[in-house]
């Protein structure tokens, strides 16, 4: 480690040392003073071996992480005002407020009712935020989280340093009381971790006790009971972040705060069925009154057609509160004894609207059906009790119905078919009857102004819109219109559509779109949008959202997920995207096709089963500032005549190429971070080229960057380093021009070009490679101008087969074997070079017989045949 600064040291420039926080292995917390007099926290990292290329590669990932967190604006997030990047260490600058921790606040006892939800609440917003930005916090503790003097709590102190170590594969010192059980299994740093972390300090912060560790849980320790007062809305948002198992937990923090909000304010069942409907909302807007919309019809018999929406009047309902089917347990429902008023309060209630039950005249003794919940997690393990713990008996999967036989506390005893055991309620909601989707079916077709209730409307038919519509959930996790039929879940033709807080999914084996948008506008925020299932033979369906004839769509914060494609864009359509994750899609993220376009910033396509993103046709989006990880395929494909325009984005540890470019596609890729992917970072095929400026390159485990077939790229400004074989590799018949590139500590030679190829390579900054420099083979015939070609491991320049390269004004010097070294019946041309310092000859030859050598000024460059 590092020595320490002592108090009074000046670091990173303008900040003066007041007291060391913390200090372990390549990391330091320091509290400092800035030099005009504010107060500030710093992260010192030691990278390892800093000029090794582990080092680097953990220097890069701490200034990665630093800038992600330095993107989140969220007031209960502590903010990044400044990263001073010295090499041997970096700091990461972050604000101070005047705050006690909740550590030392604890020490007098847990928080208050009132005080803990607040926190909740405020917390998991701001870690939510940070999450958005493709940012961890993976340092969460009593100490990380801060009572500030101006009465905002926060969280402070993130983990950067350890989220540096884990990239390069070295442990971290975490405080296993607050750690999740794939960390302490050895799994890396997640949102879910970041989540269970989080809510075992608040449930260290609600009960006083210092939480059961994750592994002794799992042994069979419960967690400590929480004391009388914590709110059930508390109980549940962090029971929800601690489960033990993954599947179980809540899977963002949006989620969690969901929960807090369903559980603050659940639904009513009444005693016994009102005389008359009340409304639950009056209609927007109340002056002059909008008429009521028509009474509910009786319910329709199977194979509803299908509902096309008319033009009509804004109103506002809230269906279904009161109307949920009853959640009454299996032995209430079934006693012969039970009174009646019992009965009668749990039978279903009409909306709220002016519908009408099917017999309005209550009968006594009327047999309750037993309440319907629908699995909203893509799977749902069903246990053989209401334990996390208990053997998982089946699975099930996204849209199940399951009759609800009993209740325990999270846990729900549920039968469908041959399912008989206990679910987590967490990823379940219940189901609307009937009755209820008719009534919405009909507010929809009043136009408007929607507001769905939570629980799952379930459409027998594609839903089809054709007027404007604003229809709002209470949540992604709360609200669902799910169908099963073939084609289409919801179809918008030519409307102005707004979508919000809720999830729309198709359930089953149909081919299907789960959203199809004809012309018109779309705008959904904090949609998910799943379960769109592809025809492959005919190439149709699939999508989570297909935007089509002319098309726009703006989305944010949405996730579009477990969809064959998430995203198609055809014809000459638009979509604007930010916050958006395409993420666990089959096909790939997104599509764009034809000629169209829009914009795709600050979004996220991660693990998707083929290509993160498909660009081709005549498309020409602009993606930026978007993450591109863990895709099976490519992080983006481009082919056809697309021109997209790819910028300040990061492509990594994607299964094969970073970036692939195919046929006559001339995308503009600028200033990205493409690096870690299983095969070359940046590839052109075909006839493609385009332009690629300032993007680093790095790390891939193939080459940095690969010209192939008869493609002819620019290549200009861009840092290719440590990549697995070439930094960059021209072969069989391409062109173009490498130009003002920094390409070094590469496992191969730093430039390659063979085959028939003829780039030009200019200006280039080719050095500290582990083989020779550059290595012109075959029968290649590129420029060789203006190159500094300096401390590469073997040769400087290697030139051999048939090539016939012009080499000229090209600086060699401190190469470990020599400068320039002619081999076979390599020839060509050269003047004006200068060589200096390296290890063998500085011009040398080992020539065929019959090869009369190149046409060679010797000008700074002494032969030794």
């Amino acid at each position: 480690m590092h020595d320490l600064p002592s108090p009074g040291d000046q670091v990173a420039g303008n900040y003066t040392v007041t007291a060391v926080l913390h200090a372990a292995p390549h990391v330091a917390w320091l509290q400092a003073t800035t030099s005009w007099g504010g107060r500030v926290l710093i992260e010192r990292f030691s990278p390892p071996e800093p000029d090794t290329p582990t080092g680097q590669r953990a220097r890069q990932a701490f200034l990665r992480a630093a800038r992600a967190l330095a993107q989140v604006g969220h007031p209960a997030v502590a903010r990044v005002t400044d990263l001073v990047d010295q090499h041997q260490e970096v700091y990461a600058v972050v604000e101070d407020h005047p705050h006690q921790s909740l550590g030392e606040r604890l020490k007098a006892g847990p928080l208050s009712p009132t005080d803990l939800t607040v926190c909740v609440q405020q917390l998991f917003a701001g870690l939510g935020a940070t999450h958005a930005q493709a940012a961890l916090h993976t340092a969460i503790t009593p100490e990380a989280i801060a009572f500030g003097e101006d009465g905002q709590v926060r969280l402070q102190r993130f983990g950067l340093s350890k989220r540096a170590l884990q990239d390069i594969g070295q442990k971290t010192d975490d405080d296993p009381r607050y750690q999740a059980p794939e960390r302490l299994g050895g799994g890396g740093f997640t949102p879910q971790t970041d989540l269970y972390a989080l809510g075992a300090v608040l449930f260290e912060a609600a009960s006083g006790h210092v939480p059961t560790t994750a592994r002794a849980r799992a042994q069979g320790v419960p967690l400590p009971p929480y004391p009388e007062g914590v709110p059930e809305a508390v109980r549940t948002a962090l029971n929800a972040a601690v489960a033990l198992d993954p599947a179980q937990r809540a899977i963002s923090a949006s989620e969690v705060l969901e929960r807090v909000a369903r559980s603050s304010t659940p639904p009513r069942v009444p005693d016994a069925p009102p005389a008359e409907p009340e409304p639950v909302a009056e209609p927007v807007p109340p002056s002059p009154p909008t008429p009521p919309p028509p009474p509910v019809p009786p319910p329709p018999a199977p194979g509803w057609r299908k509902v096309a929406v008319i033009a009509g009047v804004s109103v506002a309902l809230l269906l279904g509160l009161t109307a949920l089917w009853p959640r009454t347990s299996a032995s209430t429902a079934e006693a012969a004894t039970a009174p009646a008023s019992a009965l009668e309060g749990s039978t279903a209630v009409a909306d709220g609207s002016s519908a009408t039950t099917a017999d309005p005249t209550p009968a006594t003794l009327v047999p309750v059906a037993l309440p319907i919940t629908v699995v909203t997690a893509q799977s749902l393990n069903v246990r053989t009790q209401p334990d996390e713990t208990s053997a998982v008996s089946t699975v099930v999967r996204f849209g199940t119905n399951l009759e609800v036989l009993e209740e325990q506390a999270d846990w729900l005893h549920v039968r469908a078919d041959s399912v008989d055991g206990w679910v987590s309620r967490a990823h379940t909601s219940l189901l609307h009857t009937p009755e209820e989707t008719a009534a919405l079916l009909t507010h929809l077709a009043a136009g408007g102004n929607v507001t769905l209730a939570a629980g799952v409307y379930w459409l027998d038919q594609p839903l089809t819109l054709t007027s404007d519509v604003n229809l709002v959930g209470a949540g992604q996790g709360a609200s669902y219109l799910l169908g099963r039929s073939a084609e289409d879940t919801l179809v918008l033709e030519r409307a102005n559509v707004q979508l919000g807080h809720l999830t729309v999914g198709h359930v089953g084996d149909a081919f299907a779109r789960t959203v199809y948008q004809v012309g018109g506008n779309l705008e959904a925020s904090n949609v998910v949008l799943t379960g769109g299932r592809r025809d492959s033979e005919e190439g149709a369906y699939g999508s989570g959202l297909w935007v089509a004839e002319g098309g726009h769509a703006e989305l944010t914060d949405d996730l579009l997920t477990a969809n064959a494609f998430g995203l198609y864009v055809s014809d000459d359509s638009t979509v604007t995207a930010k916050g958006v994750s395409f993420n666990g899609n089959s096909d790939g993220g997104a599509l764009f096709k034809d000629k169209s376009g829009g914009q795709i910033s600050d979004s996220r396509f991660n693990a998707n089963q083929a290509h993160g993103l498909h660009v081709f046709g005549a498309a020409h989006p602009i993606i930026t500032d978007s993450v591109f990880r863990q895709n099976r395929g490519r992080g983006i494909t481009v082919y056809g005549a697309a021109t997209p325009t790819i910028a300040h984005n990061t492509v990594e540890d994607n299964r094969l190429q970073g970036v692939g470019v195919q046929e006559g596609a001339q995308p503009t890729i600028t200033e990205n971070t493409i690096q870690g992917n299983r095969q070359s970072g940046l590839t052109y095929f075909d006839n493609s080229g385009g332009e690629a400026q300032n993007n680093t390159i790095q790390a891939n485990r193939v080459a940095g960057i690969s010209v192939t077939e008869y493609a002819a790229p620019t290549l200009s400004g861009n840092t290719v380093e440590r990549n697995g074989a070439n930094g960059i590799a021209f072969s069989d018949a391409t062109t173009g021009t490498a130009e003002d590139n920094t390409v070094r500590l590469n496992d191969n030679p730093g430039i390659s070009v063979w085959g028939d190829a003829q780039p030009q390579l200019r200006g280039n900054m080719v050095t500290d490679n582990r083989q020779s420099g550059i290595v012109i083979a075959e029968q290649a015939r590129p420029e060789v101008v203006g190159n500094t070609i300096s401390n590469n491991a073997l040769y400087g320049l290697i030139l051999t087969g048939k090539a016939q390269p012009t080499v000229n004004e090209n600086t060699l010097e401190g190469n470990g074997k020599g400068g320039i070294f002619y081999k076979q019946m390599a020839g060509g041309s050269g003047y004006g070079n200068t060589c200096s310092d390296n290890g063998g000859a500085n011009l040398s030859a080992q020539l065929d017989d019959g090869n009369p050598g190149p046409s060679f000024s010797t000008d700074g460059c002494s032969p030794s045949y």
